[in-house]
């Protein structure tokens, strides 16, 4: 959390420098030449304050300060490669690039449509199919992650996400973590759950905690860890945390503990192994982990379907591309196969911090098991 900051705190210096270029060139439209001195004056503090403000990478601030200098970096970039090329250039799009219109109007454009993006939530289907000896009809789950609710859904659209849920008519739930976060209240977390556990299945709704849901990122956390727990349970969710259960006589399901919470407790977690020792090997295993991380270690242990959220797709672009491109212990989105285990990472159906997304779309998951 430490590196996360000073992280921050480094690439908010060129940010700064920049952002004072831009406005010392806007303010250069209203100001004479004689007021140099109160231009950059200005500038300085006008730049100081949104880089400032731009420190928390995951606020919204960040997020429009940040889309606005990437823009404007662009159009800058190409004003110079059509200025070498000879081009000239009119005194309206000499107001244009001075104004830094375009880059406002992109933002704006970016921002309306990650907010459309952000409520608009589809149904993802996978049919995966299996030699091991399960019943005929097979089995239908729906999975869905990352709600953290109250940033960008209340109950009565959750409500309603639920109603079409129910018509896919699964065998069970599985709730892949971060259905709440830091930022829920103690009433709003008590509704999510409640809600959720209303979808009808066959064999119940189970849970694995996301690395936001018990509320460890903030001092100001409306409920406990066990006032969490309590509400989980009396909405009648079955929280699986490095535990398993066996469907049916044919199927189970296990759930691990969230990685962070594992890192911060002395007794860690338990390996995929130790979680299927008790398990009979001619069933269909599933285990469910927040974060897509150890897929070699659980495809190892026997597993044939892993759940996983978490990554929100990246959200906001360019998040996910980075993510694919440095961070090769992961997976973003989609369905991969790891030996004969098949993964599916969900983007998720809501999203953290502000109610925008740009990378993929806001889904749950359904999966038929064949």
């Amino acid at each position: 959390m430490i590196l996360f900051f000073v992280f921050a705190g480094i690439l908010t210096v060129p940010l700064g420098i920049y952002l004072y270029i831009l406005i010392r060139r806007f303010l250069g439209l209203f100001f004479k030449d004689q007021k140099e001195r109160m231009q950059k004056i200005i500038s300085v503090i006008a730049a100081v304050v949104l880089a400032v403000g731009s420190v928390n990478l995951f606020g919204l601030w960040a997020l429009i300060v940040f889309h606005i200098a990437a823009v404007s970096l662009l159009v800058d970039m190409i004003r110079l490669l059509l200025k070498r090329a000879g081009c000239r250039f009119s005194r309206i799009w000499k107001w244009i690039w001075r104004s830094g219109v375009i880059a406002f109007a992109v933002t704006a454009a970016v921002m309306g449509y990650a907010y459309v993006n952000m409520h608009r939530v589809i149904v993802t289907n996978y049919t995966i199919q299996t030699d091991k000896p399960i019943r005929e009809g097979g089995y239908q789950i729906v999975f869905l992650s990352d709600l953290h609710y109250g940033t960008t859904m209340g109950l009565e659209k959750l409500r309603e996400y639920c109603k079409r849920m129910e018509q896919e008519q699964p065998d069970f739930v599985v709730l892949g973590g971060d259905i709440v976060d830091e930022r829920t209240s103690l009433q709003e977390a008590d509704e999510a759950f409640r809600t959720l556990a209303q979808i009808p299945s066959t064999f119940g709704t189970f849970y694995v905690y996301g690395n936001h849901d018990k509320g460890r990122y903030s001092n100001t956390c409306d409920f406990t860890e066990e006032q969490l727990e309590q509400v989980i349970q009396d909405a009648g969710v079955q929280i699986l945390e490095d535990e398993s259960v066996l469907l049916n006589q044919e199927l189970s399901i296990s759930g691990r503990k969230d990685r962070s919470y594992a890192a911060a407790e002395k007794d860690g977690r338990k390996t995929s192994a130790d979680l299927m020792k008790d398990l009979p090997q001619s069933a269909y295993h599933i285990v469910a982990d927040h974060q897509p991380r150890d897929m070699q270690e659980n495809a190892a242990a026997g597993y044939d379907l892993m759940l996983s959220g978490h990554t929100h797709a990246g959200q906001m672009w360019p998040v996910g591309l980075i993510t694919t491109l440095f961070d090769k212990g992961t997976v973003n989105y989609g369905q991969k196969l790891f030996g004969h285990m098949q993964l599916v990472v969900s983007s998720g159906i809501a999203g953290w911090g502000y109610p925008l997304r740009t990378g993929k779309h806001s889904e749950y998951v359904v999966i038929f098991i064949k």
